[in-house]
């Protein structure tokens, strides 16, 4: 016999057993989506990190400031450019207000300079100050330790097109310090006229072949020529770079200072040169007897151009440019002779070609 029992349902299963079935068979299409819910809450806002270490302590913001502009260093400064030319004011009076000289003899005429302007009057020329040199703090990006108006190579006036470059701060000394005209100036003069007040200019003279017109009392380089100088150029004769221009004006006018000497009284300072390398134990300029030497042969020389008519004057009371006719020769030694004189170094800005310069001065004149 089978060992499944029948079950047997009850009608009403049956039928709901069918009703489900149908339901099935015949289920409609999905409805529409229902509306979007609600956005739920915010999660908690989590701690605040630590705060972090806290960084050294900066530089006071005056200090480098304070390298010049403390009290006490002011005070030494000022005490030493009272002793200096360019605090004193030479020739501003004179020359400080005229177009041609303005731009090294006052402070407007070197700032109108800067500026990118031509020599120009002013009315009311005043020496040189602090501001002349160092208004111009921006320039302490160009690792300077010093604000400069002007560090740029030096643009030269009596040779057009030639330039000099100490590397260094000296580039704004040298700016000024450097010949105003060059030989070549006098050596083109062929003939000379009068200055007629009403414009009818006639012809004075002729200046003839072999003859060189010395026509101011004021001839030569003009005062200061110390950069062609230590670069060796400026007077007749081989050019020779001297030792000193590495060094520039700075180190040895500057530099070490005393009561007299040094800092910003301009004035060189022996101590400068006793560094190693240098002159480590000197204790004056006139170094191995040269600057007597020096002396000595300019003396001789400044006699003899008396006798040719190319100076007045004499040892006492100092020698200036005679106006008039000389000859080439008598020129050349005339020229180096100015040249020597003004750069009022007697010898020591540059030892080599300042013998060059006096050698050819004295072959010209004979001696």
């Amino acid at each position: 016999m089978s060992s499944f029992k029948q079950i047997k349902l009850h009608p009403v299963f049956l039928i709901i057993i069918a009703l489900l079935l149908f339901a099935v068979g015949c289920e409609g299409p999905e409805g529409p989506a229902g509306p979007i819910g609600e956005a739920g809450l915010a999660g908690d806002t989590g701690a605040p990190g630590d705060s972090g270490a806290t960084g050294e302590t900066g530089a006071t913001g005056t200090l480098a400031c304070l390298t010049c502009h403390s009290d006490e260093n002011m005070t030494t400064i000022e005490t030493s450019f009272a002793l200096s030319g360019h605090a004193a004011g030479n020739y501003v009076g004179y020359a400080g207000g005229r177009g041609s000289c303005s731009r090294c003899h006052s402070s407007e005429g070197f700032e109108n300079f800067l500026q990118g302007g031509e020599g120009v009057d002013i009315a009311s020329p005043s020496a040189w100050t602090c501001s002349t040199c160092h208004s111009n703090h921006s320039s302490l990006e160009d690792d300077l330790t010093v604000p400069l108006v002007l560090n740029s190579a030096i643009a030269s006036i009596s040779l057009p097109g030639t330039t000099y470059d100490f590397e260094n701060s000296s580039n704004l000394c040298g700016t000024c310090h450097q010949s105003r005209r060059g030989y070549d100036y006098y050596e083109a003069i062929d003939s000379v006229w009068t200055d007629d007040v009403n414009g009818d200019d006639s012809l004075a003279f002729v200046v003839g072949d072999g003859e060189v017109y010395i026509n101011s009392s004021h001839a030569g380089p003009h005062h200061g020529p110390q950069t062609n100088t230590l670069f060796g150029e400026g007077g007749y004769g081989t050019s020779s770079l001297a030792t000193h221009s590495s060094q520039g004006c700075t180190s040895c006018h500057m530099g070490e200072a005393d009561a007299t000497e040094g800092g910003h009284s301009f004035n060189p300072n022996i101590a400068n040169c006793n560094v190693e390398g240098c002159h480590t134990s000197e204790t004056s300029f006139d170094i191995n007897s040269k600057q007597t030497d020096f002396n000595t042969r300019m003396g001789v020389i400044a006699e003899a151009l008396v006798t040719a008519g190319a100076l007045s004057g004499d040892a006492i009371d100092g020698y200036h440019p005679h106006v008039g006719i000389v000859t080439d020769a008598q020129f050349k030694a005339f020229f180096n002779y100015m040249v020597l004189y003004e750069d009022h170094s007697h010898g020591v800005h540059n030892p080599g070609y300042f013998n060059t310069l006096l050698t050819v001065a004295e072959t010209n004149l004979g001696l």
